[in-house]
């Protein structure tokens, strides 16, 4: 029997801070350097490894390709199938993982996960009607768990979903803000350069 592996990107330490301390819903409010891609990317393919459903939402097409050519590089060694139109590969596990943009978010009705991950999440206009009325209703059959990524953008829903996850009432919930000094990859000089 052939032994497929394949490799993820080792977690910075706020990053593991976040994986541990994670509940069903997550709301990751950072900055643009702290690596919220990569640990999205490694969120979304731990379930379909194990062969489960999972999705990746993005405010538009455009701003989901680069992550679609990375998802698709970590996976190949285990990858049975793509559909690049559809923006769905199957795994050798029988894990599916599937983008798509919420600037049309009814195009996901009727579908099941186990995990979502919604990237730049306060760059959506619709946030609240699109995790309601679309995105959170898959989750159900899984009772799937949910990852909000993104950069601050003002007080709207995303801004609320940060605020659930710091309140004690909303055990299902959980929030961090994180500066891209946080990411320890990333030069001090640098980040004090782009300040000044």
């Amino acid at each position: 029997m052939r032994t497929l592996t394949i490799t993820l990107p080792m977690r910075h330490p706020n990053q593991q801070r976040m994986h541990r301390e994670a509940r069903r819903f997550n709301v990751a409010c950072c900055g643009r350097r702290f690596g919220k891609t990569l640990f999205g990317e490694d969120r979304l393919i731990g379930p379909a490894l194990e062969g489960m459903p999972v999705a990746w939402f993005a405010p538009t097409y455009k701003m989901l390709t680069e992550v679609w050519r990375d998802v698709r590089r970590l996976v190949l060694p285990i990858t049975t199938g793509v559909d690049k139109q559809q923006h769905r590969i199957e795994l050798v596990t029988g894990g599916i993982v599937e983008m798509w943009s919420l600037d049309t978010p009814n195009t996901a009705r009727g579908r099941k996960y186990r995990r979502v991950i919604i990237d730049e999440a306060a760059m959506i206009p619709d946030l609240e009607n699109a995790w309601q009325a679309v995105v959170r209703p898959t989750l159900a059959d899984y009772r799937g768990d949910a990852w909000f990524l993104s950069t601050p953008k003002g007080r709207n829903y995303f801004w609320q979903l940060w605020n659930w996850g710091q309140d004690g009432n909303q055990p299902d919930w959980a929030s961090w803000q994180m500066p891209t000094a946080a990411n320890p990859y990333i030069d001090p000089t640098e980040i004090e350069a782009m300040r000044l």
